[in-house]
């Protein structure tokens, strides 16, 4: 199924960072089957990849503040990502509890708190023997690129400056686009992680990928 952005600029000045929406799968060796959720994924390029590899629509949800998953099939629920927990599952709490296999943050993680509510409640909503993966970016330096994507050509520009990692896309006749995020160094994040998970990263190149899997309490 082709993926359908809400907007013609998302679509167009992010449609690379939809490529490749397995890589994460792949990384703890996803099986359908197994219940997924799809934290902060936008247009579900996960949740639609699990969909492709066999998954029932029943084991995957989609969490975004503004979901815009074109398979309606797919549970998709608009909450913000930082106050996950009673807010988003209701009723459902004890059904949710420990009922997780995979929790995916593609290209968000940096938009995230990671504050220790957040962190108690993912490890909350995942199976013992389960997983959180994301991916991070190494700090950029100031850098101005340009790059070519399906035949149209785009500009970048991404630097940090006052703790703040600024990201700028624009192409002719689109107009362009600033993104903004606290840089968390990893050894904060990790500090953050520890209270509740176990942390494996992996590093290539300009960009790291986390996988964590919960702790218990002893």
């Amino acid at each position: 199924m082709k993926l359908n952005c809400t907007t013609d600029k998302y679509a167009s000045l992010y449609a690379r960072w939809l490529t490749n929406p397995g890589k994460l799968l792949d990384l703890v060796g996803y099986e359908p089957g197994q219940r997924l959720i799809d934290l902060c994924g936008g247009t579900g390029a996960v949740a639609l990849e699990a969909l492709r590899r066999g998954a029932d629509p029943s084991t995957v949800m989609l969490i975004d503040l503004n979901p815009r998953c074109p398979d309606d099939r797919i549970e998709q629920v608009a909450a913000d990502a930082n106050q996950i927990g009673p807010q988003v599952f209701g009723d459902r709490q004890p059904e949710c509890h420990h009922s997780f296999d995979l929790i995916v943050v593609r290209q968000a993680a940096a938009y995230l708190g990671w504050n220790s509510f957040m962190v108690l409640w993912l490890a909350a909503l995942l199976k013992p023997n389960g997983w959180l993966v994301f991916n991070t970016f190494t700090k950029p330096k100031w850098s101005l690129q340009t790059y070519k994507f399906e035949g149209r050509r785009y500009f970048e520009a991404s630097g940090y400056f006052g703790k703040t990692v600024w990201h700028v896309q624009a192409a002719p006749s689109i107009g362009w686009d600033l993104t903004r995020f606290q840089w968390i160094p990893e050894e904060v994040l990790r500090k953050r992680l520890a209270i509740r998970f176990n942390v494996s990263v992996f590093s290539d190149g300009k960009s790291q990928r986390w996988v964590c899997t919960p702790r218990s309490w002893s």
